[in-house]
């Protein structure tokens, strides 16, 4: 796993859609020991512009709303349209006015036989900027709040439109204005960061994903058929792995520094999750799954994934590497088994 990191992290500044990633993808290939092919998708991975552009749309049309109430809806219905899809993660109507660009994912083709088990990990780096490091990351916003305060200004626009020009309704208004124009000002601070170096996140979570694909190639399961899908532009393209998962959704993230942590959303894969969490004292929680499965991730005592987005992500452990290989082992065996006892009891 070591070497997976060290040879990830010699493709500098491979974010998103860059020459970089490309070269990551194919020196990734070469590493997966089966049969694998690199799929060339195209995305629209300018996700901070895009949370820019919305939330200055909001702030803008509700200015606007005070002199002209049909063009100020307008501007703030559209942002806050945009927001509200984009945190559904879907692509909202903002991120059309962007050009689409290519990046590649590394697949395998899973067995036949067997219940799908897609082991994914994002292998592209993300950006710094000052609003994403560990002080701020431990307090996450909600994902509906930059939503709400956009649909807030938006029904301002609307009352003004609709002739209310009573006082209350500009203070009603300040309050998700002054919290747009702070998303603003961090979306803008983001967008024009470099690339983080992105060792622990996220060339850890690639190499641990890598040895949990192997160790199933080796020992395979009962009831799971493996694959392995290794994403590019992971973090703008948050439902990358919805086309490609069609059963049970393993996703690795940061497992470099810290504990481990498992979390998952369907109910079978709960109760998998925290078997294997109770065998080996890992813990419970952490950022939630892209899809309904299970999300293994090293986090620090506060919650945080250390180092992220930072300039001096360089340096990772290899006990916390092997502790989430171990978890996501676990998690494996414990749903696996799952699967063979309920097949036996439809069966008898």
């Amino acid at each position: 796993m070591r070497s997976v990191v060290d040879g990830l992290c010699s493709f500098a500044g491979r974010g998103a859609c860059t020459d970089a990633e490309r070269r990551a993808a194919l020196w990734l290939h070469g590493r997966v020991r089966t049969q694998a092919y690199v799929e060339t998708v195209w995305v629209r991975p300018q996700r901070w512009a895009v949370l820019a552009l919305g939330c200055l749309l909001c702030v803008a049309g509700g200015l606007v709303a005070v002199a002209a109430p049909i063009a100020g809806l307008v501007a703030a219905a559209i942002g806050a349209l945009s927001l509200c899809v984009e945190a559904l993660g879907w692509v909202g109507p903002v991120r059309y006015l962007f050009p689409r660009r290519a990046t590649q994912h590394v697949l395998t083709a899973g067995h036949e036989r067997g219940v799908p088990l897609v082991i994914a990990a994002a292998y592209d780096v993300p950006r710094r900027g000052l609003v994403l490091n560990e002080r701020w990351r431990r307090w996450r916003l909600p994902p509906a709040a930059l939503p709400a305060c956009g649909v807030a200004v938006a029904g301002t626009a609307a009352a003004r439109l609709a002739g209310v020009e009573a006082g209350w309704l500009g203070a009603v208004q300040l309050v998700p204005t002054i919290a747009l124009l702070v998303a603003l000002a961090a979306a803008v601070d983001v967008g024009l960061s470099d690339w983080a170096p992105g060792a622990n996140d996220n060339a850890s979570g690639v190499a641990v994903a890598l040895a949990v694909f192997d160790e199933l190639e080796r020992v395979p399961p009962h009831a799971l058929a493996p694959a392995l899908l290794l994403v590019g532009a992971g973090r703008t393209v948050r439902r990358a792995a919805r086309g490609y998962v069609e059963g049970v959704l393993l996703e690795i993230g940061p497992c470099g520094l810290g504990r481990p942590a498992v979390r998952a959303r369907h109910p079978q894969a709960v109760a998998a999750a925290e078997r294997a969490a109770a065998a080996l004292g890992a813990r419970v929680g952490g950022p939630r799954p892209a899809a309904a499965g299970v999300r293994i991730a090293c986090v620090d005592e506060r919650g945080v994934v250390p180092r992220a987005h930072q300039a001096d992500d360089t340096v990772v452990e290899e006990a916390s590497m092997e502790a989430a290989l171990d978890l996501a082992l676990g998690v494996v065996d414990a749903l696996d088994g799952a699967l063979v006892a309920d097949r036996r009891t439809a069966a008898g």
